[in-house]
């Protein structure tokens, strides 16, 4: 099995042609092995995309949120951003799925209705562990992987240390339910009162970094025992507000770029293929 690294444009401008040829050579230059387009905020032609990737022998990751003030709304999002997703030729669509004030009965539309559009155009959609979302704590997330067992998720474990406020660890028996359900990781690490540590490298942050590094041991294990030929992962650290920044310049206290980019070489030498 292959780990394959995604490069998030999040924490760079990338509004045109100009600028995403720009990034996508710094992308290849670094060993990518694709982008991941989260494309409610991206706006460049579908064209210029598809070219300028096919230059760089680089593969996409799509993704998309479900939005709306019901859950028809949502419904309706969903179907429309599938099929905008499908156009980049993407290797997966990782989606925010839901609200987390719906029901579970309703979230259940959204997410039995994801796994149709899978099998229909024969694509994987995983589901992000995500505040805001239905999958934004263990417990709720377990009560919708109990009805639909084979749902793939996209692995935030960030945002469930937040929302339990823990390293998780009391909650051994449940993640290593939920870790058999993962089919992405999105590596950024977060702690009890926030979503992403000020950098990576300082050594305040190792308990977390190891912890984390932990955890998604696990899920690249459980990708091996499935027998996936490859399995994708986007360091993920993101800008302001995400970012700790100067009170009062306002600069990142770490640079965000390299954070990602020790992120991916972190993982790269820790996360060990079993054999």
């Amino acid at each position: 099995m292959k780990l394959n690294f995604h490069k998030s444009l999040w924490e760079v401008q990338c509004t045109n042609a100009s600028e995403l040829n720009y990034h996508l050579a710094a992308i290849q230059h670094e060993g990518y092995q694709g982008t991941e387009l989260f494309l409610p905020f991206y706006d460049i032609d579908l064209d210029a995309t598809l070219k300028a990737h096919a230059q760089r022998r680089l593969d996409i990751i799509t993704g998309i949120a479900t939005d709306g003030k019901n859950v028809q709304e949502h419904l309706a999002s969903l179907i429309k951003q599938v099929d905008r997703a499908l156009l980049f030729s993407p290797k997966l669509i990782n989606c925010h799925t839901g609200r987390d004030i719906f029901s579970l009965e309703d979230n259940l539309i959204l997410f039995n209705e994801a796994l149709e559009l899978e099998q229909k155009h024969g694509i994987t959609i995983t589901h992000e562990t995500h505040r805001f979302r239905p999958t934004f704590s263990t417990f709720g997330t377990e009560q919708i992987i109990d009805v639909l067992p084979e749902l793939k998720l996209n692995l935030d474990i960030s945002h469930w240390m937040v929302v339990h406020e823990s390293n998780l660890i009391d909650q051994q028996e449940r993640l290593d339910k939920l870790f058999k359900s993962v089919h992405h990781i999105h590596g950024r690490v977060g702690f009890e009162e926030g979503p992403q540590v000020t950098n990576p490298q300082d050594p305040r942050w190792q308990e977390h970094l190891i912890n984390h590094t932990q955890c998604w041991q696990k899920v690249i294990n459980n990708a091996f025992t499935r027998e996936e030929n490859t399995f994708t992962i986007t360091p993920e650290f993101g800008p302001f507000p995400y970012a700790h920044v100067h009170p009062t310049t306002g600069a990142n206290l770490a640079d965000i770029w390299n954070a990602n980019r020790f992120m991916k070489q972190h993982l790269s030498k820790q996360l060990v293929i079993p054999k």
